[in-house]
């Protein structure tokens, strides 16, 4: 909903037309109108957003903020730039009645008691899914801890390359470009990797661990498990399953679904305390 004489919170959006200016020269990527911006997200440099606060519809003002040393673009890395603001609205958020009339807009239940219910069984589910991730954090890591021997750095590379390759697919299945999306972020395939390199480590030490017990336990992979596998990830990726098939060799998935099961294999396994 939008205000009229409120003063802009943390919270709330707002809608602004914008231009940067560095040693008094508009940069590219800089300006942008009747942008919504959610105040306190975080999305924008710092200094920016925190300056909008306070400010009302209808106001122009200047801000001044400074680009951070880490800033993906080379050119203003540092720099201390102006950014003329125009703002158009503010829109706070107006929370509804909950009654069985709202239960019934955004869900499939008739009464605000069922709603709650399911409500609770989504907490419950997703209270239960946390613990079980724990165990799993905390079998990973033991296993981590007694894995040994020189691990190849390409093996780390080729790891990141690989979660770099899945976000890529995930972006497409949503409609967007690793292009675009990188433009938009202000970051480089290089910043895109370092992001990864320390999960791609954890899951180097973790796959060399879980491959030495699915060998000494002779863990198999049948095609039923296979096919359910593809299922699973064409669900994920909303694509075809042929398509899966042929972007991801039976091979590769196989040992994937080896490592699955011996780590179901050390769960079952494990004492907890």
């Amino acid at each position: 909903m939008s205000v009229e004489d409120k003063a802009a919170e943390n919270g709330d959006t707002a809608v602004i037309d914008f231009e940067g200016f560095v040693d008094g020269e508009a940069f590219d990527g800089g300006k942008a109108e009747g942008y919504n911006l959610s105040l306190g997200s975080g999305n924008f440099i710092p200094g920016f957003e925190e300056q909008i606060v306070g400010h009302k519809a209808g106001e122009e003002f200047t801000i001044d903020v400074s680009f951070p040393e880490d800033y993906q673009a080379e050119e203003l890395k540092g720099k201390d730039a102006q950014f003329k603001i125009v703002l158009h609205e503010v829109k706070v958020k107006e929370l509804p009645e909950v009654d069985d009339e709202f239960v019934q807009d955004v869900s499939e239940k008739e009464t605000v008691a069922e709603y709650r219910e399911e409500l609770r069984e989504t907490v419950a589910k997703r209270l239960q899914d946390e613990a079980e991730k724990d165990v799993d954090d905390q079998i990973s890591n033991k296993l981590m801890e007694l894995l040994e021997g020189e691990i190849p750095d390409a093996m780390y590379e080729n790891q990141t390359n690989d979660m770099v390759r899945d976000f890529e697919m995930r972006l497409r299945s949503q409609g967007m470009d690793m292009q675009t999306y990188m433009q938009y972020m202000g970051m480089d395939i290089n910043a895109l990797k370092s992001m990864y390199r320390d999960e791609a480590e954890k899951r180097v030490k973790l796959r060399l661990a879980l491959e030495t017990i699915a060998k000494k336990e002779n863990i198999e992979v049948t095609d039923a498990d296979l096919e359910d596998e593809y299922a699973k990830m064409a669900e994920a990726y909303k694509m075809d399953a042929d398509k899966v098939k042929a972007a991801v060799p039976a091979e590769s998935l196989t040992e994937d679904i080896k490592v699955q099961k011996a780590l179901d294999l050390v769960k079952n396994s494990a004492e907890m305390k």
